[in-house]
């Protein structure tokens, strides 16, 4: 059966109200951060206070904070496009999936990752592949309990891939134009800890490696991300705004009169065309493991306002500390990704990263075949696959379905 939408149109409606009124509140919300960050112009306090929440008994910051000193800019401050470089390489990759199902014939997942080469000002003609991988043996498939894994695996090891395959051509392409941009799709900093993703550890382990080979590659790179809902910033704003005994964890866990906004809402009203925030890095436990691997890990974040004119589009870059404490490599990739987002027009995203995307991507006629092509080797081996008795009869309710009359 359908949606009914008789039966939902009027909670539509209430919903329309409902967000109608809480953005009325938001814009009283949005001029007070505003206002706090004109106001932020004072970078030692700005320090002295994250040192504070550092260094005490006070765990539940996770907002912003400058760069470490020399390299911190002013909270305030924003940047304009820079100049183009003459000419550089990038490198971007992005990955898709088929999770595994325990009701087709055959248990296994694939991640299909595609990598787009662009050389920026000189005529040579882009290169692009794909590297589909298909796990189907238990050491791949079983967790350390001898369960089946679960989709936060498969996504966590979809995002090593990515990033491997970013080291691998990058240290390939190390002697081509420079600056060398290496771009992903999404944020840099990964939280693969808990007890969802198998094996985290060895998922950690591997991502940091691809990390440091892109470091010694001498890759500028970045995270792209695109429509973030991320209030790193708006986090450090209400932070500077408590007095000192109100610095509790309770009332760092949310963001007072400012909670609800994002960022991306703050540097909508700040950020002019083409012009980028300043450099911050988010106060995290997470970003405290990169920096156990060494301070150029450490991961900082701008944003960047992508639209030529006229409604803005915000997208957060993020990029380790061996490229943010190098104003010449962001200045390269302020500029770079500005041009990438012009290629589409209207589209206001990175063109390498559309094309990796578009080579990554398998689609459900590209599955089932590829459960077919399945199918047929196990019968080759004397198997027999069969699927669920559910899939089975959901494939019989969603086919072509056939009126029958009562005879009468």
């Amino acid at each position: 059966m359908a949606l009914e939408f008789n039966k939902v149109i009027d909670q539509v409606q209430r919903m329309g109200r409902f967000l109608g009124k809480r953005n009325l509140s938001q814009s009283d919300r949005l001029a007070l951060a505003l206002e706090r960050f004109y106001a932020a112009t004072d970078l030692d306090a700005i320090h002295h206070r994250i040192e504070y929440v550092r260094n005490s008994s006070i765990s539940g910051y996770r907002g912003a904070a400058p760069l470490p000193k020399p390299y911190s800019e002013f909270i305030c401050g924003v940047g304009d496009s820079p100049p183009m470089p003459e000419s550089a390489t990038l490198v971007a990759a992005d990955g898709s999936q088929i999770y595994p199902d325990q009701h087709i014939a055959a248990l296994y997942y694939l991640i299909n990752i595609g990598v787009y080469i662009y050389h920026h000002g000189e005529p040579r003609l882009p290169g692009q592949l794909s590297s589909p991988e298909l796990a189907y043996a238990d050491s791949k498939l079983k967790d350390e309990d001898g369960r089946l894994i679960n989709n936060q695996t498969v996504n966590a090891r979809r995002s090593v891939e990515e990033m491997r395959s970013l080291a691998r051509q990058a240290w390939e392409l190390r002697d081509q134009s420079r600056p060398l941009v290496a771009i992903h799709d999404g944020n840099l900093l990964k939280f693969f800890g808990g007890t969802e993703i198998a094996y985290v550890k060895q998922v950690e382990t591997d991502y940091m490696d691809a990390l440091q080979q892109l470091r010694d590659a001498g890759t500028v790179l970045c995270g792209y991300v695109d429509n973030p809902r991320s209030t790193y910033l708006i986090s450090l704003l209400h932070l500077m705004s408590l007095a000192d005994s109100e610095l509790n964890d309770v009332n760092l866990k949310t963001n007072g009169e400012l909670e609800g906004l994002t960022d991306s809402q703050l540097f909508a009203r700040v950020l002019g065309a083409g012009q980028r925030s300043a450099l911050i890095t988010q106060n995290s436990p997470q970003n405290v493991e990169y920096i156990r691997r060494g301070a150029d890990f450490e991961i900082a974040s701008f944003y960047v306002n992508a639209a030529p004119d006229g409604r803005p589009v915000i997208a957060r870059v993020d990029a380790p500390l061996w490229v943010a404490r190098e104003p010449a490599a962001v200045d390269s990739l302020h500029a770079l990704l500005l041009h990438q987002c012009s290629i589409q027009g209207r589209k206001r995203y990175p063109y390498a990263l559309t094309r990796a995307d578009e080579m990554a991507v398998v689609s459900s006629a590209e599955r089932e075949q590829l459960n077919e092509l399945i199918g047929i080797e196990m019968r080759k081996n004397g198997l027999q696959p069969e699927m669920s008795n559910k899939l089975q009869t959901k494939y019989l309710a969603r086919g072509e379905r056939r009126q029958h009359r009562l005879k009468g």
